[in-house]
């Protein structure tokens, strides 16, 4: 994020906290569709995914008229109200205990990567595409989270840990080994192809 993006956003959430509305509405179509677009990874359930989001901006408003713990990122504190929602519900919905790291939710962060772009087809063999497709499959969610905040969303490590829960090393340790899994597929020479691959925007539409 750029200095002026930091500097618009401060001033946004200091403009909400004073009581403009117009600022919330800010607040909210600025962060909507990455929350919609990270909240899909977590579930496939557009109504819990919408309600989940409905309530951490219901609450996020009525917070603003009673004394509010400082937020240094808004991105990284809206991600955690939503991942947290949303896990809560999936929790008491499916009625399944869950260990410390979330692995065993059932189709927790399944995401989809194209490999059609003609140009990524000029770069790797069908064979490679497969078989990156396969190893892609196998990360576990965890790492697959991790490369999607951090390509994807642009989020630090710093970040990264408060989303999910983890430690800043934990975080950048989980990162090298998905990377590690995935280059042994495709090979040094063309790792930065991962790169793009990882920031390419989920097209999908969003439910609203």
């Amino acid at each position: 994020m750029r200095m002026d993006e930091k500097i618009d956003l401060q001033a946004l959430w200091n403009s909400f906290l004073d009581g403009d509305n117009k600022a919330f509405a800010g607040i909210y179509y600025t962060f909507i569709n990455s929350l919609l677009s990270y909240g899909k990874k977590l579930t496939k359930d557009k109504e819990l995914l919408g309600d989940s989001i409905q309530e951490v901006f219901t609450d996020l408003y009525i917070k603003r008229s009673k004394p509010f713990v400082h937020i240094d990122n808004l991105k990284a504190y809206l991600f955690i109200a939503v991942r947290n929602n949303i896990l809560k519900k999936l929790i008491h919905n499916h009625k399944f205990e869950v260990d410390s790291n979330l692995e065993n939710i059932p189709d927790r962060f399944q995401v989809e990567y194209n490999f059609e772009d003609q140009w990524i087809n000029n770069e790797i063999s069908e064979e490679t595409s497969l078989r990156l497709n396969l190893a892609i499959t196998n990360l576990s969610p965890g790492q697959k989270e991790v490369i999607y905040l951090r390509f994807e969303e642009g989020l630090n490590y710093q970040e990264i840990s408060k989303v999910l829960g983890i430690t800043p090393e934990s975080a950048r340790k989980q990162l090298y080994r998905a990377l590690l899994s995935l280059r042994h597929v495709i090979g040094n020479e063309k790792i930065y192809i991962l790169l793009i691959i990882f920031i390419k925007k989920d097209k999908e539409s969003c439910p609203h």
